[in-house]
């Protein structure tokens, strides 16, 4: 009779002790750890949609820019000096003086300008050197000689141009956007060529926070980095590029050298996410969501490590169980001395009890 009723009364202390516990457990935790799975992939997707919408609306005002340019009816003039119009023989002379396409094409903030002939040969340039060069074989020349704007990948500059530390390099991310020109027949006489500063677009993409190891970055069609990383050092460090991550590095899992699932994802063309982690180009853990732009070939990603993210219910969790440990142990020693004694007067009584009725009458019940 002892025995079974100090163990009843043991099992019953810690199951009134260890009920909260495990309600928390098994229900609080997955609940708020689920709440926190869609916040953050929420977050996940207002950063890659307004990234997404920021570098559409980027895009269409270079496009507007090489546009306004090309309809400039100075930008014309030129054009028909340059075809043999004596009414405009000097007026290619006299805009050299002054200067004025220097104003007009630094007004939009190109890193480089130029109007080229029909014929494909350049007229005016922002670099003198340029001048007379033939791009007739160029694919941005080709496309608006035949009335089309035209807008380039982002791409390794073929030739050197000012790089991020302001020296001139060959190979640094570039973009070009051209527009054709036309007179008042609506003949194609011209092309005007702009090549973008794609550092804005690395601003971009830099200026929006999402924690200490959260990141947005854009992707081309061969799952190649197009803007700087978060963590460019450490991948100088592992000699895993040598300048820059944008057109350097392959967003890849490092120990297996594949695409990464928001990488092999978006390329497919599609939108979505994973709150469960994936391996990262780092080799870490990361929570994700992409979106692919079909319309330049570009993916947007973002993604925070799974333990940023999910760092401080893990830590609830961790806390849980060391707590269970904690106070099992405790309420399992004040279990044992509290049905101890508890039970001991039972005990007392019932042997009493078991005298009487074996004729002892004589012992006592002390309450």
């Amino acid at each position: 009779m002892f025995k079974p009723t100090k163990s009843k009364l043991s099992i019953f202390f810690l199951v009134l002790t260890f009920l909260p516990l495990i309600v928390m457990r098994l229900v609080v935790y997955p609940i708020t750890f689920q709440a926190l799975k869609d916040e953050i992939i929420k977050n996940l997707e207002g950063s890659v949609r307004k990234q997404s919408e920021l570098i559409t609306k980027w895009m269409e005002e270079r496009t507007a820019d090489a546009q306004r340019i090309a309809n400039n009816p100075m930008v014309l003039l030129v054009m028909q000096s340059v075809a043999g119009n004596a009414e405009h023989a000097d007026l290619l002379k006299n805009l050299e003086t002054i200067k004025y396409f220097d104003y007009l094409w630094k007004e939009y903030g190109s890193k480089e300008a130029f109007i080229a002939d029909r014929d494909g040969i350049i007229r005016i340039a922002s670099r003198k050197e340029l001048v007379g060069a033939n791009i007739s074989a160029k694919d941005y020349f080709r496309s608006s000689i035949k009335g089309v704007f035209f807008t380039s990948n982002i791409i390794p500059s073929d030739v050197p141009i000012e790089n991020e530390s302001g020296m001139l390099e060959a190979g640094v991310p570039t973009m070009l956007v051209s527009a054709p020109i036309k007179d008042g027949s609506n003949s194609v006489v011209g092309m005007v060529t702009l090549r973008i500063d794609v550092s804005e677009i690395n601003t971009m993409m830099q200026n929006i926070h999402i924690g200490k190891t959260g990141e947005t970055y854009l992707i081309n069609g061969y799952g190649y980095m197009l803007t700087e990383s978060k963590f460019v050092e450490d991948l100088k460090g592992q000699h895993r590029i040598t300048k820059r991550s944008a057109l350097e590095l392959k967003v890849a899992n490092p120990l297996t050298n594949v695409a990464t699932k928001g990488v092999s994802e978006c390329l497919k063309g599609s939108e979505g996410f994973d709150a469960d982690g994936y391996s990262d180009y780092r080799g870490v853990n990361v929570i994700g969501f992409w979106r692919w732009m079909p319309d330049y070939g570009w993916g947007v990603i973002a993604e925070i490590d799974v333990n940023e993210g999910y760092g401080k219910l893990y830590e609830l969790r961790d806390y849980i169980l060391f707590t269970f440990g904690l106070v099992a142990v405790g309420v399992i020693i004040v279990a044992f001395f509290l049905g101890k004694k508890i039970s001991a007067p039972i005990h007392s009584i019932t042997e009493a009890a078991k005298k009487i009725a074996g004729g002892s009458y004589h012992v006592r019940a002390h309450y």
